[in-house]
C-alpha cells in the first residue's frame, strides 16, 4: 500500500507547479514549506518498490519545477539588467553617454 504522505507529496509538487506557472508567490511559499515537511517525514521511511517508483516520478516533477523557478529568476535578472542599463548613466571608453529620459515601450506596463 502506498503511504498517504507520498501521495500527498505528489499532489503538493503538482500544486506547486501550477502556482509557479501562475506566479502565485504566496501559494508557492505555502507549497514549498509543506513539501519540505512531507519530505522530512519520508526521509527515513522504508519504501516499497511501488513507492520508490512514485518517488522517482515526484523527483522528476520537482526538477521540472526547479527549471521553472530558474527560468523565472533568469527573466527577472535580465529585466533588471535591462532597466538598469536604460536608466543609468554609463561611461564607455572615457566618453560619457548622454543621459536621456527613459523610453516607454508599452503603455500597459
Amino acid at each position: 500500500m502506498i503511504s498517504q504522505e507520498l501521495l500527498e507529496l505528489k499532489k503538493v509538487v503538482e500544486n506547486e507547479r501550477i502556482a509557479l506557472i501562475n506566479g502565485a508567490i504566496e501559494e508557492i511559499l505555502k507549497w514549498a514549506s509543506y513539501k519540505a515537511r512531507l519530505a522530512k517525514y519520508l526521509k527515513d521511511k522504508e519504501l516499497t518498490p511501488q513507492e520508490k517508483r512514485i518517488l522517482k516520478e515526484i523527483i522528476i516533477q520537482n526538477e521540472h519545477n526547479k527549471k521553472i523557478i530558474q527560468a523565472g529568476i533568469n527573466f527577472i535578472e535580465e529585466a533588471y539588467r535591462f532597466l538598469t542599463d536604460l536608466l543609468e548613466e554609463k561611461e564607455i571608453y572615457g566618453i560619457n553617454k548622454i543621459k536621456r529620459e527613459p523610453k516607454i515601450f508599452s503603455k500597459t506596463a
